[in-house]
C-alpha cells in the first residue's frame, strides 16, 4: 500500500475500519492522510458520530430480539 493516499482511499480505509482491523501499513497511511487533509478527518469525525448514534438504537433492537 502507497504512503499517500487519496481522499477517496482515506474513506474507504475509515469505513472498513469500522468492520475489520486494519493493517500497520494502513492505519498508518491513513494517519498520515488525516494529518494534512481536513475533509477527511471531518469524515472521520462524522462516522464516529454515527458510531455512537447508532449505540441506543443496537440496543433497543437487541431488547426487542429476546424472549
Amino acid at each position: 500500500m502507497k504512503m499517500m493516499l487519496k481522499c477517496r482511499e482515506a474513506t474507504a480505509l475509515v469505513l472498513q475500519g469500522e468492520d475489520r482491523r486494519l493493517s500497520v501499513t494502513e492505519r498508518l497511511a491513513l494517519r498520515f492522510h488525516l494529518l494534512i487533509c481536513k475533509a477527511c478527518t471531518r469524515f472521520v469525525g462524522q462516522v464516529g458520530l454515527m458510531r455512537s448514534a447508532m449505540g441506543p438504537w443496537r440496543a433497543y433492537r437487541d431488547q426487542g430480539q429476546e424472549p
